[in-house]
């Protein structure tokens, strides 16, 4: 009987002091977290999907916000600043100030770089797409506007080759009409001589 009361007195002790862990319910046993933390550029992307219908009224004043938030450097914000300047209604200028914004992160935030490097060469990409199809549109412009020069001056030349034609007609219509009185002259002359 000793034997079985000092076996009930460790058990009650071991369980009491928490040392029969194994002993105890699932419930009790602690269990172990995941944690999950999204990458910078998942951040980004996933914000800009998000924000793919957006209108544009909702996209000024998104962006206004952001813009305003942006200099307390919080990386949240910073992330969404950098996701409304890839969204359709930002114009060159914001492009360009969220490219610069995320080369400030990737410079403060090495950690992160890898990730948001290849999101960077894809900005940078873009921008020359940019910068391209801005000075094709710059020279078809020109090019309109050259062509449309010409054309005003055609039209001119025309506008003036149309009063001269119709000033020649008349012209003509006259010496038509002299000719026509020096045969009628002609034929009264020999009329006469007859």
């Amino acid at each position: 009987m000793k034997k079985s009361i000092i076996m009930l007195v460790l058990s009650s002790g071991l369980l009491l002091g928490g040392c029969a862990g194994g002993f105890g319910s699932k419930a009790e046993q602690p269990k172990e977290k995941i944690v999950v933390q999204a990458a910078a550029s998942d951040t980004i992307l996933s914000c800009f999907a998000g924000n793919e219908k957006m209108s544009r009224k909702q996209f000024i004043a998104a962006y206004k916000t952001a813009h305003a938030t942006v200099a307390r450097a919080d990386e949240a914000d910073i992330l969404r600043f950098i996701c409304l300047s890839l969204h359709q209604h930002a114009s060159y200028k914001q492009f360009k100030e969220g490219m610069e914004a995320l080369s400030r992160h990737i410079k403060d935030h090495p950690e992160s770089a890898a990730g948001l490097q290849g999101l960077h060469l894809l900005m940078q990409r873009i921008e020359r797409e940019k910068i391209v199809k801005w000075t094709q549109s710059n020279k078809s412009m020109e090019e309109k506007e050259g062509l449309e020069a010409e054309n005003r001056e055609l039209l001119e030349r025309n506008e003036v080759l149309e009063k001269d034609a119709v000033q020649d007609q008349t012209r003509i219509k006259e010496l038509q009409k002299q000719i026509e009185q020096l045969k009628n002259i002609e034929s009264i002359i020999k009329n006469r001589e007859r």
